[in-house]
C-alpha cells in the first residue's frame, strides 16, 4: 500500500517537471503571466481592502446586533449562533473583497501598462 502510494506521488512530481520542461522552465501556475510589480500591487491593495471590510463588518455588527462581534468565534464563551453567523458573514464578505480588490488592482496595473 505505502509502495503504491510512493509511486502515485513519483508520477504526479514527474508531471510537474514535464510541464516545467515544456515552458522552457517556466512554473505554469495560477499567477502565469503576472509581473511581479503587478502582484505586489494586488496584495497590498487586498491586504488593505481585507481590514477595511473587517472593520465595516464590525460596525455593522455592532449597530445590527448591538452588541460585540465575537473575537474568538472558536471560544466556549461565544454561542453557536453567534460563531456561525459571523463565520459565514465575515468569511464571505472579506473573500467577496480580497477576489475584487485583486482583480481591480491588476486591472489597472494593466491599464497602466499598456
Amino acid at each position: 500500500m505505502i509502495e503504491q502510494l510512493r509511486e502515485k506521488v513519483r508520477d504526479i512530481v514527474g508531471r510537474g517537471d514535464d510541464v516545467a520542461a515544456s515552458t522552457g522552465g517556466k512554473h505554469v501556475g495560477m499567477n502565469a503571466g503576472v509581473e511581479p510589480a503587478e502582484n505586489l500591487l494586488a496584495f497590498t491593495v487586498a491586504l488593505g481592502m481585507t481590514f477595511l471590510a473587517r472593520s465595516a463588518l464590525q460596525a455593522g455588527w455592532r449597530k445590527a446586533l448591538k452588541t460585540e462581534p465575537p473575537k474568538n468565534p472558536s471560544s466556549h464563551e461565544v454561542m453557536w449562533r453567534d460563531a456561525l453567523l459571523w463565520g459565514a458573514v465575515s468569511g464571505a464578505v472579506v473573500g467577496v473583497a480580497r477576489i475584487a480588490s485583486r482583480r481591480a488592482s491588476s486591472s489597472a496595473y494593466r491599464g497602466m501598462r499598456s
